[in-house]
């Protein structure tokens, strides 16, 4: 009898124990309510041994851990009161006596509130790699007050490598890549796509910009009423293969090419910005189509918001901040677009804000806007911003971009919240036992970008940056080998991206002499042009290993690869050991140097440091003028013999960057008379690609004193440039004489 008792004792408990969770579903339930049931039930069966019971119409009173999604008579037994109505995502929680009620308004906002319980259990989702789930023996549901959350922003897009997985976009409450696929028929940029130079520009030049020199396919002539007859028509056809998309952008080309016609120019004077013409014609083509929402850019020479011209009611106005420094929060240190942003606000409720948030052109570099985030986001809300795009390395993983990504999802939907908790939480999480480490690395990273004046660039590079040569030297060369082994090989993973950063800063401050001011030329010849480069060799190894471990794939958004940067930097190396056998010469430009490169110095030339195809360092530039270079090799000791000169000339042609027309080479016996030694002509063709060539004639050796360079510069973009007519720029680079 006593065994039977205690038996029985024993399976009560057992059966209390095992008290399933109680997920009770409205039985008028929204689609949203029905994926909310769904998520709930698939991830407590995932952190729990409690079975997990799902109901629409419970037979007895629910007992706790019981969960309801949407409004019931059971629910409203227990005292749980939805609100009538919600906004679009809004989501509502109430959590009593081991008991939670959820709900949300419109598509999404129960299915948000279904992540956000989790999230209150204890499952994290870091990225779409690393998700953290308690094991729990019971579930113990939180006790909170009734609240509906609302986004600040009713849309939320952002741009980064996790964002890209339509799972992890959900759980973080962000607009999926489907979802955008979905509602967006065309996405910035479509002038050509709409009005195709390609097939217009050759016969009817009249359809494209002037340029205040000639008719340029950069652009559109928007006062033009055929391109608006074309526009439209393409428009209408686009619209009829997705008729299911709401937007539909029509926007100016990449490029700074817009039309200065008397009539697109009056309009702009009128309007007092070049926004005037653009939001006349957009303004046009949305009354074609009032049941679409038609966007487009203040972007670049469009940003000022034009004054006695709104926008139409379905006209969206994407304003970009490209240019600001992300080294101060906007509104401190980018007063102008603050003033935009403040403008249109003024002219619509229908804005949009694509701001930046990384290097672009170096995905690995340092790119410390920790303290812009959360103040900007603040500011577009206070100005009624309601739809955001946070344009970081897109499917491409970056510095940080895991921890960058998963504050960004917090903040963009409660620029209120507590920055400071949400890093230390990834932090904890992701990096486990060097959460402190990585602090410390992030807030040094702060410090020394701030004692160098807060400048930070979206285009740039580590040589650029006066804070990264703070750190390269006592930093990179042992960085790997004062940490200790993290105990959890993932943790390892996690952190190389940080030694790359390290390790790339050291790689790029290597090629040239440091933005602080301090000469690194010593150190440089002893690392890349020294006998023993064992040291460099072991650096580029583990930089191509470092990368693929880390899945950090492409260096910047063109998609250079990091297997293609060693292979290139090997090539510099190379370079840089053939110019260093060069004569010593003095040099002397006949026509200045463009002082925005270089410091505009003439030993620029000469300094052994050869360019890439960056023409923000080691390259000498020349705005629509010439170069000629006069190298004085006599050493003060009279005429030397040379049997070799050489030059090297960058092409860039999308920054208006082009080989000059040809380059002649002279020859002085007395340094005063000069004799014509070669001339070599460059085709100028189109061409996508950044490229550098060496000019190298053949000439037999002659006893020279002085030797002169001419590099004839094109003076203006060439007729098919799509900025055809402005001034184009040559760069050049090392200068050798042998």
């Amino acid at each position: 009898m006593r065994y039977s008792l205690l038996l029985s004792f024993l399976f009560a408990g057992a059966t209390l124990f095992s008290q399933p969770v109680s997920l009770i579903l409205s039985p008028e339930a929204t689609p949203s309510e029905t994926r909310a049931a769904a998520i709930l039930k698939s991830w407590l069966g995932k952190i729990t041994r409690q079975p997990v019971a799902f109901t629409r119409e419970p037979k007895s009173e629910p007992v706790p851990p019981a969960i309801f999604i949407g409004q019931s008579l059971a629910a409203r037994a227990q005292g749980f009161v939805f609100p009538e109505k919600m906004e679009e995502d809004a989501m509502f929680l109430h959590g009593k006596g081991g008991m939670v009620a959820i709900g949300g308004g419109g598509e999404m906002g129960a299915e948000y509130a279904a992540y956000s319980l989790l999230e209150l259990l204890g499952c994290k989702r870091y990225s779409p790699r690393d998700t953290f789930l308690p094991q729990l023996e019971t579930v113990q549901l939180p006790s909170f007050s009734a609240r509906v959350e609302t986004p600040a922003f009713p849309y939320r897009e952002l741009w980064y490598e996790p964002a890209t997985d339509d799972s992890w976009a959900r759980w973080h409450k962000l607009k999926t890549r489907t979802e955008k696929d979905r509602e967006w028929g065309m996405f910035v940029h479509t002038f050509d796509k709409l009005c195709p130079q390609a097939q217009y520009f050759k016969e009817h030049p009249e359809y494209y910009a002037f340029n205040g020199a000639q008719r340029s396919p950069g652009q559109l002539c928007l006062s033009n009423d055929t391109v608006f007859q074309i526009v439209t028509a393409n428009l209408r056809t686009a619209m009829a293969e997705k008729p299911a998309a709401r937007y539909w952008s029509v926007s100016q080309n990449d490029n700074y090419d817009y039309c200065k016609c008397p009539r697109c120019a009056a309009s702009d004077k009128k309007y007092g910005s070049s926004a005037g013409s653009l939001l006349l014609f957009v303004n046009r083509v949305a009354r074609e189509f009032p049941d679409k929402i038609i966007s487009t850019l203040a972007y670049q020479y469009t940003r000022k918001a034009p004054k006695g011209v709104k926008p139409e009611t379905n006209v969206n106005i994407c304003l970009c901040s490209i240019e600001c420094n992300r080294g101060n929060p906007i509104e401190e240190g980018c007063a102008d677009f603050a003033n935009d942003v403040r403008e249109w606000s003024a002219l619509t409720s229908n804005l949009m804000i694509w701001d930046y948030v990384v290097q672009f052109r170096s995905y690995f570099g340092p790119f410390p806007n920790w303290k812009t985030l959360q103040p900007n986001l603040k500011f577009f809300q206070k100005n009624g911003v309601r739809m955001m795009f946070e344009q970081g390395s897109g499917r491409d993983r970056s510095e940080f971009s895991d921890m960058r990504a998963y504050l960004l999802a917090k903040l963009m939907w409660n620029p209120n919240a507590n920055q400071d908790s949400i890093l230390a939480d990834f932090r904890k999480g992701y990096y486990g036992e060097y959460a402190d480490f990585v602090d410390r690395y992030v807030k040094d990273q702060i410090r020394r970008m701030e004692k160098h004046g807060k400048k930070l660039w979206i285009y740039d590079v580590p040589q650029n940056e006066p804070f990264v040569g703070d750190s390269i030297l006592y930093r990179t060369l042992d960085f790997d080998q004062r940490m200790s082994q993290p105990k959890d090989p993932k943790v390892e993973l996690r952190l190389r991206p940080l030694l790359l950063v390290e390790l790339f800063s050291f790689l790029e401050n290597m090629k040239c002499v440091s933005p602080s001011g301090r000469d690194m030329m010593a150190f440089n010849r002893n690392m890349i042009l020294g006998q023993d480069t064992s040291g460099l060799h072991k650096s580029l190894v583990n930089f191509e290993k470092w990368s693929q471990e880390s899945g950090m794939l492409h260096l910047n958004e063109n998609g250079y690869t990091p297997a293609r940067y060693v292979q290139d930097y090997k090539a510099f190396v190379k370079r840089s050991k053939e110019a260093s056998n060069t004569l010593a010469a003095s040099i002397q430009l006949t026509e200045p140097a463009s002082p925005k490169y270089g410091g505009g110095k003439p030993e620029v030339l000469t300094d052994l440091l050869v360019g890439e195809t960056d023409y923000r360092y080691n390259w000498l530039g020349f705005e629509g003028n010439d170069l000629q270079a006069t190298l004085d090799v006599s050493g003060g000791i009279g005429m030397t013999f040379v049997s070799d000169v050489s030059v090297s000339f960058l092409q860039d042609q999308a920054s208006w960057v082009f080989f000059p027309e040809k380059v002649t080479f002279e020859f002085s016996p007395d340094g005063e008379n000069f004799f014509p030694l070669k001339e070599v002509v460059l085709e100028t063709v189109p061409d996508e690609k950044k490229r550098f060539q060496t000019v190298r004639p053949d000439f037999s050796p002659i006893a020279a004193r002085a030797i002169r360079v001419t590099a004839v510069n094109r003076k203006v973009c060439p007729e098919w440039h799509t900025c055809n007519g402005n001034p184009c720029w040559i760069f050049a680079d090392e200068i050798t004489v042998k």
